[in-house]
């Protein structure tokens, strides 16, 4: 894939707390990852298997690796394109060779 194909911007979050302002812990969200990726819809048998299960927005996000991306879970960590939040249920580092990561998120409602 071509440099020019990856020109989403994107944000990866990553869950924590922080202090409100009488000193109480609060869940909140900070900047883990700033970067740009190539957006994909599932097509074939991984967009029936995500209708099994009522996950029809579920988009593919394909980007450059970085060390950061391998240290993500699914649980602590979420995706921001364009305003919108989504929840990644899959990362996969392709075929171990450490240059492409693809990133399968469903929308948040």
């Amino acid at each position: 894939m071509n440099a020019g194909a990856y020109r989403e911007p994107i944000t990866i979050e990553k869950s924590g707390y922080t202090e409100d302002e009488i000193g109480n812990q609060v869940p909140a969200w900070a900047e883990y990852y700033r970067g740009y990726a190539y957006m994909n819809n599932l097509s074939g048998t991984e967009y029936w298997e995500a209708a099994q299960t009522q996950a029809q927005n579920t988009v593919m996000f394909i980007m450059r690796f970085h060390p950061l991306l391998s240290a993500m879970n699914t649980r602590e960590y979420r995706l921001m394109h364009r305003g919108k939040a989504y929840n990644i249920t899959s990362i996969d580092n392709v075929q171990y060779k450490n240059e492409t990561v693809k990133i399968r998120a469903t929308a948040k409602e």
